[in-house]
């Protein structure tokens, strides 16, 4: 997918996505314009999607611009303490991103949000994108938050259109209609 938007920092993403092959080709247009645009990519995905985008991502880039992708399990990520808890993913996340921050980096990050199956995961959901959409614009990055379409309640789909002020499909990039800037549960 080629971006239309001229994106700038603080702009926070959600993408939706139906077929796993448009996916993999958006993270791969998203890793490699960043980077040329002298990004670092933060990706927090599965081991085995993660897998398929750095084959393509190898094609397109050098060593040392391959250096610039910084990789971090989802599962781990999400999950560390066997559940969705927002206070230890925003303090993960804050934690991986800090390094760059302090050196005045520009960082895009690509972060594909998986959870298993938990109680109250519509709850949990809200409340993480609530405080991610602050951090994203406070923090003054590009930011996109991927779900399969298939693993999220139509409940899910209009609360995460309303807390990004983007919304992405496998084949399109667009600002929401929807967005509010946080989060009517």
């Amino acid at each position: 997918m080629e971006y239309n938007l001229k994106l700038s920092n603080g702009e926070h993403i959600f993408y939706h996505f139906e077929q796993i092959d448009y996916y993999i080709e958006n993270a791969v247009s998203f890793i490699v314009s960043g980077i040329k645009q002298g990004d670092h990519i933060i990706l927090i995905e599965n081991e085995s999607i993660s897998v398929r985008i750095f084959n393509k991502v190898r094609l397109v880039l050098t060593a040392e611009e391959l250096s610039n992708v910084h990789y971090t399990d989802n599962f781990a990520f999400y999950c560390k303490h066997g559940d969705f808890h927002t206070p230890t993913i925003v303090a993960d996340f804050d934690e991986i991103l800090k390094p760059f921050l302090d050196e005045n980096l520009t960082i895009r990050t690509w972060a594909h949000v998986e959870w298993g199956h938990q109680l109250e995961i519509e709850q949990k959901i809200n409340q993480f994108e609530e405080v991610a959409n602050k951090s994203v614009n406070e923090m003054g990055i590009v930011s996109v938050c991927a779900y399969d379409t298939a693993t999220i309640t139509e409940s899910i789909m209009q609360n995460l259109m309303k807390s990004h002020e983007f919304l992405m499909t496998d084949i399109e990039l667009r600002p929401s209609a929807y967005y509010i800037g946080t989060i009517i549960v």
